[in-house]
């Protein structure tokens, strides 16, 4: 699994981003660190650049490391981190300047999912969409899912869906709407009948909360592939049992 470490000025700041990464992605598999802070118990405003490489260091695993920084120093110390490590220390390791408190959840949530580091990088990189979707309708640009091959198109199943959660798909259930297709071998496309939104293929968090699924609209679901029966089934349950809520 790809790790995620959060620098901030402020350690307060990251403990909380990071405790609500694992409130929104729980996993045993996926290690969620802070560097944060400087003075005694970290109490201070500022980045401490041995710090950082210490906590890359713990971090390291065979998928890569993601790096969200707030502002400022926090770039830099950890540019001057990495350049305290070795060659192949460094190369699985990627900074993203995704927004800190969303890029964060993003990245845990495509992580959680088993996905490499290009796949958490681009998830944390489009945590804006469903923001700016929500405040400015029209302005951001979701993509599009693709068209089924047409040797697939045949084998597409469906079902369609009144969201009957209060809050609608908010970031928690989104985030076990695309954790619970993870584990299934097909491809769902969601489509929000009620919005005109979609379809959009749902390969993470942010695909789903940019349907803009509020309490009484009406979702057509999709899926191809060979599990395409189970994870409509699954899919199905979700929203039968309110996804927990």
């Amino acid at each position: 699994m790809v790790n995620i470490l959060l620098v901030s000025h402020s350690h307060q700041l990251a403990q909380g981003a990071a405790e609500l990464v694992r409130q929104m992605a729980p996993s045993d598999s996926v290690k969620i660190e802070v560097a944060a802070g400087i003075g005694e118990n970290n109490e201070d405003l500022g980045t401490n650049a041995a710090e950082i490489m210490e906590k890359l260091i713990e971090l390291q695993s065979p998928e890569g490391i993601l790096v969200l920084m707030d502002l400022g120093s926090a770039l830099l110390s950890t540019d001057m981190a990495l350049e305290m490590l070795e060659d192949e220390q460094k190369a699985k390791i990627r900074m993203c300047p995704a927004p800190f408190v969303e890029g964060a959840i993003a990245a845990g949530v495509q992580a959680n999912m088993g996905a490499d580091l290009d796949a958490v990088y681009h998830e944390a990189m489009s945590a804006l969409l469903a923001k700016q979707e929500q405040i400015a309708p029209g302005s951001a640009e979701p993509p599009s899912a693709p068209a089924p091959a047409a040797e697939d198109a045949a084998e597409q199943s469906e079902f369609t869906v009144v969201v009957s959660n209060a809050s609608g798909l908010h970031a928690r259930p989104a985030a076990v709407f695309a954790k619970t297709i993870s584990a299934y071998n097909a491809k769902v496309t969601a489509t929000n009948l009620s919005e005109n939104k979609g379809p959009l293929h749902i390969n993470g968090l942010i695909a789903v909360m940019l349907l803009g699924a509020k309490k009484g609209d009406t979702l057509r679901i999709q899926a191809e592939g060979s599990q395409q029966a189970e994870v409509l089934a699954a899919l199905a349950e979700l929203f039968r049992s309110n996804f927990g809520e």
